[in-house]
């Protein structure tokens, strides 16, 4: 039996994510993570570069926005080097937030990036937009902002990792730390809980004419588009797409927006 088919029989098919070289299981809500240890023993026995398994519950809690994992096979390690794109990124998962569905996001927002822009991101994590930007469109300077301390020593070590050395990481809080900045071209807000309140601040440090690349979370209705609500509640939208969806009616935008 395959693990597709070992995972889809106990009905966590499409869950099972691969960091680096741990594997990363989506806990159903109606499961325990120990329910799951033999998904765990049978991927590390077909995947034999996986050393650990975990599992993930979808819950997203705290400042720093980290889900609830629990340890279920193999080395009691969370620390991995993860690969995107043609980088590498030093990241223990459980101390930072990190998914994979930002994957195409990172590589689309990195390659509108010109020379010699100014580039601010607000909520950096371990790097991946700042670090991607930088490494492909050589912008003059990406200021990359997290309140996470953990958040701040990864992304310090993948500077160094990659050679990004475009990018300044910047350890505090972005809605403090921005006015010490000078404006920018490009401003990414990946933190859609906190939207609108990034929104407002970064009109305030964005150039004319300057991208401002924002995460939001948008509900809806039976029937309603969320790419239609949020295009029409920031001002100067011309692109958005829908990152995922968080809960029935509930989803997570990303909006292009242009400052004039």
């Amino acid at each position: 039996m395959s693990i597709k088919e070992q995972a889809r029989k106990q009905g966590i098919w499409k869950r099972v994510e691969i960091i680096g070289d741990i594997a990363v299981i989506g806990i159903p809500f109606d499961k325990k993570p120990e329910d799951l240890i033999n998904v765990a023993n049978y991927i590390m026995s077909r995947l034999p570069y996986i050393k650990a398994v975990w599992g993930r519950y979808r819950d997203v809690s705290g400042p720093y926005r980290l889900p609830t994992y629990y340890h279920i096979a193999g080395e009691k390690r969370s620390e991995t080097i993860y690969k995107e794109h043609g980088c590498r990124y030093y990241l223990d998962f459980t101390k930072v937030f990190f998914s994979e569905k930002l994957s195409f996001e990172h590589l689309r927002v990195a390659k509108q990036v010109r020379r010699g822009e100014v580039i601010i991101n607000m909520f950096s994590g371990f790097g991946p937009f700042s670090i991607l930007s930088a490494v492909l469109g050589k912008p003059k300077i990406v200021y990359s902002i997290d309140i996470n301390p953990y958040a701040y020593y990864y992304l310090m070590a993948n500077v160094e990792l990659n050679r990004a050395y475009e990018v300044l990481p910047i350890y505090g809080d972005a809605f403090i730390r921005i006015y010490d900045l000078e404006d920018a071209d490009r401003i990414i807000a990946p933190l859609p809980e906190l939207a609108d309140k990034a929104y407002e601040i970064a009109l305030q440090k964005i150039k004319k004419g300057g991208i401002i690349h924002l995460y939001t979370e948008i509900e809806t209705k039976k029937g309603e588009d969320p790419i239609k609500i949020a295009m029409s509640k920031y001002s100067g939208s011309y692109y958005a797409r829908i990152v995922r969806s968080v809960k029935p009616y509930t989803y997570h935008v990303v909006v292009d927006i242009k400052v004039n």
